[in-house]
């Protein structure tokens, strides 16, 4: 769908997470397909589908309050809609709402466990809630679905790397790389899993890479600079911070 990175790794590496959790939500978009058409005749109770695609229909446009009253009403009808539920999931996950999300992913799974948007994002919620073996978890069951789930292997690499187990999470980082070689965030955390286990020439060569595919990447300069130095290049090393400073101050010491 990550590193919170308490005392095991730098506390800028929340510039870089923040972003990629977002950017991994918006990979589940919150319908696999469209509902049915509405019953006709005006005189008819308006049904729970045409409520349901009127509320998908403000969601597209951007109308989120309107798309959840809508919504809300279909769940008034049918308590355990799992779309119903899934969409609410997903406009709070947007607000960073993430107790009422996971709530209401929960709900959704509970009615349609097959769900692997539904559990990757209920993954993703958790991590943000420094929940992360709870995450980590999720994250196995999308897998044991769907073992080539490019989001599940590049969420559980950064979870686990999390957790400390970074032996799994090269594992899980270098898998997600194979889905996506130009993964410039699965390289950037595969860099800092090498670093952990002090592999620092297999950390230079990720972090080299990030940079490679994105020069604008502050936080991959700042690692950059402390595998320099951990190899004695200081000159190189103080270039990078530089660098990193340049892009973005709040880096400068």
């Amino acid at each position: 769908m990550a590193d919170t990175l308490s005392s095991r790794a730098p506390r800028w590496s929340h510039l870089v997470l923040a972003g990629v959790l977002v950017a991994l939500v918006g990979g589940a978009f919150w319908l696999k397909s469209r509902p049915k058409a509405a019953l006709s005749g005006a005189a008819r109770a308006e049904s729970t589908e045409s409520l349901l695609a009127r509320g998908i229909q403000a969601h597209n446009a951007g109308s989120l309050d309107a798309a959840m009253d809508l919504y809300f009403k279909v769940l008034q009808r049918e308590p355990a809609h799992p779309q119903a539920h899934y969409n609410i999931a997903q406009i709070y996950n947007a607000r960073g709402q993430n107790a009422k999300a996971q709530w209401e992913y929960e709900a959704a799974l509970k009615a349609e466990p097959q769900s692997v948007n539904a559990r990757l994002n209920l993954g993703v919620v958790l991590y943000r809630q420094r929940q992360f073996a709870a995450a980590a978890q999720e994250f196995r069951k999308v897998l044991e679905a769907s073992p080539k789930n490019a989001l599940a292997r590049f969420n559980l690499g950064i979870t686990v790397l999390e957790l400390g187990q970074t032996d799994e999470a090269i594992r899980w980082l270098t898998a997600a790389l194979q889905d996506d070689p130009k993964g410039v965030d699965a390289h950037y955390y595969l860099g800092l899993a090498f670093e952990r286990k002090r592999r620092f020439p297999e950390a230079r060569v990720e972090f080299l890479k990030v940079l490679e595919l994105n020069p604008r990447y502050p936080v991959a300069y700042v690692a950059l600079a402390r595998v320099y130095s951990a190899q004695g290049e200081q000159r190189l090393a103080q270039e990078a911070r530089a660098k990193a400073a340049e892009l973005d101050p709040r880096l400068k010491k």
